[in-house]
């Protein structure tokens, strides 16, 4: 899949919409255009091997179960600083172009349960990756002025597929 494949990210990596709906409630949606056909970025995006090396902070991303992982995050960002425990599910799978992610964390700063729903949409040679995340955050991390949050999470996002622009890059074919 990747081996001697030019990958190409699109410069339309783009966190749209962050809304802190109050009451620890967000939303956040993106899309990002990948010059690589919706199979190769589904096969991207449920290797754990890849997504632990882009996952901002992640230490370890363990599958426990037919679509479920344990993740450990160290995250060393602003309000968000601290480690994190937490779990992963997909479900409602349609192979190459939608899955719905389901993952909750807590650590010392606090606790996130999101559930993020990703279209895979051919486009042309390539796709796109649309996303929108609604997340209940609370605790410490809670608190922070949404205008904080809302950078962080649109910098995670970046940093994220930056990240998975890199291990598709340099890794050989699964």
């Amino acid at each position: 899949m990747y081996a001697g494949e030019n990958v190409i990210f699109s410069r339309e990596q783009k966190v749209k919409k962050i809304v802190k709906l109050g009451a620890g409630k967000m939303e956040i949606s993106g899309k990002i255009k990948f010059n690589y056909s919706a199979e190769v970025i589904w096969e991207a995006m449920h290797n754990p091997e890849l997504l632990k090396n882009a996952i901002p902070g992640c230490q370890d991303l363990s599958l426990v179960a037919n679509g479920e992982y344990d993740v450990e995050l160290k995250l060393g960002v602003a309000a968000v600083k601290g480690d994190y425990t937490g779990k992963v599910k997909l479900k409602d799978l349609e192979v190459p172009y939608q899955y719905i992610l389901n993952a909750e964390g807590s650590g010392k700063p606090g606790f996130v349960s999101a559930e993020m729903d990703c279209k895979i949409i051919p486009d042309g040679d390539g796709c796109q990756l649309i996303w929108e995340c609604n997340a209940d955050i609370g605790g410490m991390i809670a608190g922070v002025g949404s205008r904080v949050i809302g950078g962080i999470a649109k910098f995670m996002a970046g940093k994220f597929f930056k990240d998975m622009e890199k291990q598709l890059k340099t890794h050989q074919r699964i």
